[in-house]
This record gives structure tokens, C-alpha cells and sequence, in this order.
């Protein structure tokens, strides 16, 4: 018990604050402040067990720093027992051969309470880019990929390119042996062979069930990109989850022939999005007139501008009293817009979507 008493009258003349049940944080704090000195490089687990008031069972691995001063390194259970009389709490070692408890400031590792992995779909620094018309590159500083099960692996330094034309299954190419249809999404994967350590790229009709080539378990997609009518890929430039490109123009010297008409956008963003980007106004017309551009039928969320008039009507000029949108994608594929009159001098372009990954 005579740590015990030298504990509380340290706590006491240091003036600590009480720290509370479940607190092993405030712990780690006073125990580092009570008991810290140099330590030599090696590791001590300290074990605190449920007793009095304590919640929960604890296990907190410690690495020390190097020098002479350490304990031995046994194993040493120590009993926190809480004190309400605003005091602090008291410490004591059981069943460890020595009286001090040694942990070293450089030394505590903190986890979350849930001790979450990181989960799959994980980046950082990832980039989508156009390199021609059946080529498209995806780097990353870090990726998370996973298999079937739900396995995880952490990749780092990726940096590949993926040929829509190669037939497959294969890694660097397409997941079927016959070419992608014209006018459809393609969605892109990093891909890694556990055996070999082999990293590649796969490109797949599928955005969530891609067909590996043989070794390749773990996957995880990185993009999408239109393949258009003539069969080549949508010029396009990703940063993280958001794809950007020229405006592709859905409505441009046209009208809503209804109150909140649909826009098929499935041209412009795949199902994946989660939002979708662009811009709207006038593309012709002496009189300045009001449009909006909407997420759902009924029209809660919407996008609108009066519109400035402007006399060109030609896409290359752009449109007038321009207002830039981003919208939520409610009913997939599809926007919703109205216009002030039935004239054709309204314009609505999409400039890119974020992406689901």
C-alpha cells in the first residue's frame, strides 16, 4: 500500500483534476505527469481491471523510448479505484514485482473506442485522367481495396492506366472478352493479386460486381467514364470522388413544355452519381426571363435565376445571366426544369457529377 499513499498525496499536491469512470485518456494524462522517466526501447503492456466503479476492462500496449531507466518489462496489473471526494483517483500495483509504474510520454498508442479498421473505398490524392479516347489513368497516394468477403488491404503509390480496347478478363483491360457497348458507362478498379503482389487496373460494365481476372481477389472501383455513341471514351478529369469535363450542353435553345418536365441526364452522369453539377440561362431573347433547374418532381429542391438577356443563341458564346448548380440526384439519372414561356431561349449544360465511390 505504499504506492498507494504516495499516489494520492502526489495527486493531491499536483492538484489533478478527478478524472472520471471510462476516462482512460484523463488516465494515460496523470499516469504520464505521476510516473514518466526515460525508458529503453522496448514494450509493456498494462492491463486496468473492472473494480469499484470502473466500467470496462481495458488493455493499453506502451512502447518506451530508449535509455536505462525502465522497469523490467513483466506484465503488471493495476487496479484504478475512483475516489469521490474530488481527490483524483487512487493507483496501486497488484502482482507486479516492482512499485513503479513506468509510462513513458512517447510510448501511449490511442485507438478509437470501436477499434474501427479503415474501411474500403478509402483514398487519398485519387485522380481520374483522360489519356485518349480508349485509355483513362488513376493514381492515388493510398487505396483501400477489398475481396468478396470483405477483406481489406491497404495499397500505396498506385498509379495505372486501363485500356477499354484490350479483351479480357485481364488485368490492364476490360472484364469480358467481347467490346463495351457505345453509348454506356464504364466503371474503372484497381486490382491486386495477393499471391504475386501484382497491382493493375480492370475496367468493367459493372459497377460493383467486375469479373477478376485469375489471382486478382481484391478490388475496389476508382471512376467511371461515358463511352459515347462513336465508341470512344468522354474527355473527363477526376479529383477524388468529383469528375469534371466541358459543358455538354442536355437543353440548349429549347423550352419546358410543362411545370418541372424531366432531363434525362444519363448521358452525362452515370448511376453512381450522387450529385450532379452545371449551369443554366438564357440562350437568346431581348427580355430578361426566369427558369429553374430542380432535383425532384415537386420541386422542394431547386436551382433558379432570372435570367439577363442576350442576343447570340450560339452555344459557343455561352448563355447569359449564367448560374452555376449543384443538385442532389433524387430519381436517378434525371433533373427536373420549368421556364418562364414556351419561346426556345433557355439553356441548361452539365459540367461534371460526384461520384459514389
Amino acid at each position: 500500500m505504499r504506492l498507494l499513499k504516495i499516489l494520492i498525496m502526489v495527486v493531491m499536491v499536483m492538484g489533478f483534476n478527478p478524472i472520471q469512470d471510462g476516462d482512460w485518456q484523463g488516465l494515460n494524462i496523470a499516469l504520464e505527469k505521476l510516473f514518466f522517466t526515460n525508458a529503453e526501447a522496448k514494450s509493456t503492456k498494462v492491463t486496468t481491471k473492472k473494480t469499484g466503479s470502473v466500467s470496462a476492462r481495458k488493455t493499453v500496449t506502451i512502447k518506451n523510448d530508449a535509455s536505462s531507466e525502465i522497469a523490467d518489462g513483466n506484465n503488471i496489473d493495476v487496479k484504478i479505484q475512483g475516489v469521490d471526494d474530488g481527490q483524483g483517483v487512487s493507483l496501486y500495483v497488484d502482482g507486479g514485482s516492482d512499485e513503479n509504474v513506468t509510462i513513458p510520454d512517447t510510448g501511449i498508442i490511442y485507438k478509437t473506442q470501436a477499434k474501427i479498421a479503415v474501411p474500403s473505398s478509402y483514398f487519398l490524392d485519387l485522380r481520374g485522367i483522360y489519356v485518349d479516347s480508349d485509355d483513362q489513368r488513376y493514381t492515388a497516394d493510398v487505396a483501400v481495396l477489398h475481396d468478396i468477403d470483405g477483406n481489406t488491404i491497404t495499397l500505396t503509390n498506385l498509379d495505372e492506366t486501363n485500356n477499354v480496347g484490350t479483351a479480357g478478363p485481364i488485368a490492364g483491360g476490360r472484364d469480358q472478352s467481347g467490346a463495351f457497348s457505345a453509348s454506356s458507362w464504364i466503371h474503372f478498379f484497381f486490382i491486386y493479386n495477393p499471391v504475386t503482389g501484382d497491382v493493375s487496373s480492370l475496367s468493367s460494365a459493372s459497377p460493383t460486381a467486375p469479373t477478376l481476372p485469375t489471382g486478382y481477389t481484391f478490388f475496389v472501383r476508382v471512376g467511371t467514364a461515358y463511352f459515347t455513341s462513336g465508341s470512344v471514351l468522354l474527355l473527363s478529369y477526376q479529383m477524388g470522388d468529383l469528375v469534371t469535363y466541358n459543358i455538354q450542353w442536355v437543353k440548349w435553345d429549347s423550352h419546358a413544355d410543362s411545370t418541372n418536365e424531366s432531363i434525362d441526364v444519363s448521358a452525362y452522369i452515370p448511376t453512381t452519381a450522387k450529385l450532379i453539377h452545371g449551369t443554366m440561362g438564357l440562350s437568346a431573347g431581348t427580355t430578361a426571363r426566369k427558369m429553374r433547374v430542380s432535383a425532384n418532381w415537386a420541386g422542394a429542391i431547386w436551382a433558379g435565376a432570372l435570367c439577363d438577356a442576350q442576343g447570340t443563341g450560339d452555344v459557343s458564346y455561352g448563355v447569359s445571366g449564367e448560374k452555376n448548380f449543384t443538385l442532389p440526384i433524387l430519381a436517378s439519372q434525371t433533373l427536373y426544369w420549368s421556364t418562364e414561356t414556351n419561346n426556345d431561349i433557355y439553356a441548361v449544360g452539365i459540367t461534371g457529377f460526384t461520384d459514389d465511390l
